[in-house]
């Protein structure tokens, strides 16, 4: 469903911007106005919800805890345009964490706040000391600041970072770029290559060539505070609960959480909404949340999730700050 946007004048400049600048971090440097102005386009918007409305793909998906909810924009080998969401806490918090510390390997993301409040965040220095035997690690926090006060930023590669829950409902339009153009990009978007995505990774790490081919290393960690120090968390046993869970309930989540943007962001195009409800192959937990947009319903508040996996399930950004500060491992 891509051509309903590819040829949009705005998926044109961030094509030209591409081609033009090599050099992804200066790609990332020119891209942040346009994301904006992107974000603020009612009509533009409205086509983005069309290209992901009218695609199976997206429609039928599998959703799971594992995924922010979000809605494709436009996709090759070389950028990645999205939009996600974000649901407050049911209770909020300030500084509550919305997941572990972590980096996107070998992506960089430029990211534009688009509607709410906008979260906090905190970025760390790339280099994270770590004793292997005990998993006790050291970060050190470089950038602290609210989407308010920057609603363009960016995280580059390999960037450790993490982002506290938005006190209101939130959405980011963002940018992913790998942080440099290998021959071998166009890979990733092979739909065979992608199906044999697991042992292909075992191969690359069998032979030690991940790194030229900008897969993340065999073992990739996350991290989280505790006490005078931080832990590290391997990548696969945090994400397993969320991977695993799957179902009813987070399909109706992330599909409310969806809708929630389209209503209160007033974007409804209520004789397009009519038209996918008339679809025989429209999975039922739409239709709910479709007929309370036709019907001019307010779509209640979704809301993020209350723990993580690490052992004491939450923390804070003042344990982050705590941990931060100790000096040794």
């Amino acid at each position: 469903m891509q051509h309903i946007l590819e040829n949009h004048p705005y998926i044109q400049q961030i094509i030209a911007l591409e081609k033009q600048y090599e050099d992804r971090t200066e790609l990332h440097k020119k891209v942040g106005g346009l994301l904006q102005k992107m974000g603020a386009d009612d009509a533009f918007i409205k086509l983005v919800i069309k290209r992901n409305f009218e695609d199976d793909g997206f429609l039928k998906q599998e959703w799971s805890e594992y995924n922010i909810p979000y809605f494709f924009i436009y996709e090759t080998a070389d950028i990645n345009v999205k939009i996600h969401f974000f649901p407050a806490m049911e209770h909020y918090v300030k500084g509550t964490a919305a997941h572990c510390i972590h980096h996107h390997n070998n992506y960089i993301l430029t990211t534009a706040a688009i509607f709410g409040s906008g979260y906090e965040t905190m970025l760390f220095d790339k280099h994270v000391e770590m004793n292997s035997a005990t998993l006790e690690c050291k970060l050190k926090i470089t950038k602290h600041f609210t989407q308010e006060a920057y609603p363009v930023h960016t995280i580059d590669a390999w960037e450790p970072h993490i982002v506290y829950n938005p006190e209101i409902y939130s959405a980011t339009l963002q940018l992913w770029t790998p942080d440099q153009k290998r021959n071998t990009d166009g890979l990733r978007t092979n739909p065979l290559l992608k199906a044999l995505k697991v042992p292909l990774r075992k191969m690359l790490y069998l032979f030690g060539i991940e790194k030229k081919f900008g897969i993340a290393p065999k073992h990739t960690y996350q991290w989280y505070p505790e006490g005078d120090h931080f832990k590290a968390i391997e990548e696969n046993e945090y994400f397993e609960p969320t991977r695993k869970s799957i179902g009813e309930k987070v399909n109706n989540f992330s599909i409310q959480t969806v809708c929630i943007f389209m209503q209160r962001r007033g974007v409804v195009d209520k004789a397009f909404i009519e038209s996918i409800l008339s679809k025989k192959t429209l999975p039922a937990y739409y239709h709910k949340w479709l007929n309370m947009l036709l019907n001019d319903e307010t779509i209640p508040d979704s809301f993020c999730k209350s723990e993580i996996n690490i052992p004491q399930r939450k923390y804070n950004m003042q344990d982050v700050i705590n941990a931060a500060s100790a000096q040794s491992i």
